[in-house]
């Protein structure tokens, strides 16, 4: 079996400069991935700054000074990070989700406003009790390999993402299913899973329990199918490069140069090609933003993501730049097996010791927001966002509370001091990111930490080792509710890297999977959100917005919203 790989819907402080789930996105997956509870379409005129909040997210683009790439029918645009895989199973970063999304096609996708519509599925019924659902697919849609995409490479799939062998990270999505955790547990067996193929074309699938997001949460990498004939010809080396997996997406991988570039083309054999008009898709891997920004100039890509100061410069020329809100929140993640981070003072005196505000100001230079509170505005609540419904559970800045609880946590560990070490991505805006954390603990806490920047798979892997003591990093959401963001933390969670074990936390979020009144479940999830805030085995920093600039030979049809970071499916050349 496929052992577990690289991990996190975590997106790098780099992607806050470019990229785009979780998770699942995450994402999104949104992508994320991120929802798009906000939304507006991105309207504005040259040289202003064009605000997307998520709902209409299809960018009609504007005049732009640089002409773009020469290649007919084609894109080039950058990812900036090397994906760590494309094995779906396994997969739980933006970045392979972003490739994924154009390639593998789930039984539904996501439309401009988020809403699913028909993919392998050409439609679905549901009962009246919201417990079953009946998929018909499509009987024309063929894997690269030749092989008919039916509902058993659905089943075949999921019964894998539920594999222990496996160890996915996100295997706890296919809880969702009828007996999906019991069989995860070994409890049950195969024959009492909530999903089978009843046809090669009809997949029934009958839930835990009802869930009002479940089809659009269908549209997540982790829920796409897998063909088993060539999963078992490459085994373990599926999804490690471009000829070592199957496609039935819009676009096939042609070629993945490792950390340089990867290649998509128009897959013929999609059932709606005629759709599709991009013959081809460059996604390159420039890290460093202003090397990307050259290359954006000297007609070399056609979009890229901008950081704040660049922003600011392209604005003064005249260049259209387009914003969006993505629903991904900055965090510090504390390993609470740390003898030090075990310390529920240390960890309330470390996150009310950065100023959140400054770290905008400084760093992002852009429309992010302090995060008062783990789940991003970009989520939805019972009337109003999520996170304005909960409020400020976190402060922005607070150095003298910083200090008391230090002085707390000093006295219980029974230290002077203490010795903390923090990871991050080796990209120019995380370093700058790192090494800001480094100072306000310095500053306004005494503690000096050592800093350790890394690429991003690297930093992936020391996470799902638990081998670090503080990480920077991002979650995207996947769906849009709060759960999202709040289920990684139960005990036992795949993504539950810094080892939190609330037993309050893990009755709270079972009463919110089976609580069918929204304000009653909306009230739950706010004391979820609440205690998970007092505890902080995370320590918020800022909800990212994103900036990005398109050449002049896009048309329109580019979507990034929360929930699909980057979607070039439906893109138009001029």
């Amino acid at each position: 079996m496929k052992t577990k790989k690289l991990i996190a819907v975590l997106l790098v402080l780099a992607m806050s400069v470019m990229m785009f789930t979780a998770c699942g996105s995450k994402d999104n997956g949104t992508k994320g991935k991120d929802d798009g509870t906000p939304s507006n379409a991105e309207n504005g005129t040259s040289g202003d700054t064009e605000t997307d909040t998520g709902a209409e997210t299809e960018t009609e683009n504007k005049e732009s000074l640089y002409p773009g790439t020469p290649g007919e029918n084609e894109i080039t645009v950058n990812i900036a990070a090397e994906p760590p895989e494309m094995f779906t199973v396994t997969t739980t970063d933006s970045t392979s989700f972003t490739v994924i999304r154009h390639v593998i096609e789930n039984l539904v996708m996501l439309d401009a406003d988020n809403q699913p519509i028909p993919g392998v599925a050409k439609e679905w019924k549901v009962s009246d009790d919201g417990l079953t659902y009946n998929f018909y697919l499509r009987d024309n849609m063929k894997w690269s390999n030749g092989e008919p995409v039916t509902a058993h490479d659905f089943v075949f799939a999921w019964k894998s993402l539920l594999n222990p062998d496996f160890a996915a990270d996100y295997a706890y999505f296919g809880y969702v299913f009828k007996n999906g955790e019991k069989f995860y547990k070994g409890e049950v067996g195969e024959d009492e899973l909530g999903f089978k193929a009843v046809s090669d074309y009809e997949l029934e699938i009958t839930l835990e329990n009802p869930s009002a997001y479940f089809v659009s949460q269908l549209a997540f990498g982790v829920f796409a199918p897998l063909n088993e004939k060539a999963y078992n010809e490459f085994g373990d080396a599926y999804g490690t490069d471009a000829d070592k997996m199957v496609y039935n997406g819009a676009y096939t991988m042609t070629s993945w140069e490792h950390e340089n570039k990867i290649v998509l083309e128009k897959n013929p054999d999609y059932w709606d090609a005629d759709n599709v008009s991009l013959q081809k898709i460059n996604m390159v891997m420039i890290k460093e933003s202003n090397a990307a920004l050259n290359a954006y100039k000297a007609g070399e890509a056609d979009m890229i993501g901008v950081n704040g100061e660049q922003v600011e410069m392209l604005k003064a020329e005249g260049e259209p730049i387009y914003t969006y809100d993505d629903g991904a929140v900055a965090y510090l993640e504390f390993n609470l097996k740390d003898p030090y981070l075990q310390n529920k003072n240390l960890r309330k005196a470390i996150a009310c010791a950065v100023d959140k505000q400054a770290f905008v100001t400084a760093i992002l230079k852009n429309n992010s927001k302090p995060a008062t509170s783990f789940t991003s505005p970009a989520i939805s609540g019972l009337n109003d966002s999520f996170a304005n419904e909960v409020g400020e559970l976190v402060s922005v800045f607070d150095p003298e509370k910083a200090k008391e609880y230090y002085a707390t946590a000093l006295d219980e560990l029974g230290v002077d001091t203490v010795s903390l070490a923090l990871i991050a991505d080796d990209s120019d805006a995380a370093v700058d990111s790192a090494a800001f954390v480094q100072e306000q603990l310095r500053v306004n806490l005494g503690i000096d930490i050592k800093v350790e920047n890394m690429p991003f798979k690297s930093r992936l892997a020391r996470m799902s080792s638990k081998d670090f003591c503080m990480v920077f990093a991002l979650w995207g959401p996947d769906y849009n509710d709060p759960m999202t963001y709040l289920d990684m933390f139960e005990t036992g969670n795949g993504n539950n890297h810094m080892s939190f074990a609330n037993e309050a936390y893990d009755e709270l979020l079972d009463k919110v999977r089976t609580e069918l009144d929204p304000a009653t479940r909306m009230g739950y999830l706010a004391d979820v959100e609440k205690l998970l805030m007092d505890e902080l085995p995370i320590a918020p920093i800022y909800w990212r917005s994103r900036d990005y600039v398109t050449s002049n030979k896009i048309a329109s049809g580019v979507v990034r919203t929360a929930f699909q970071d980057m979607n070039f499916r439906n893109v138009k050349l001029k």
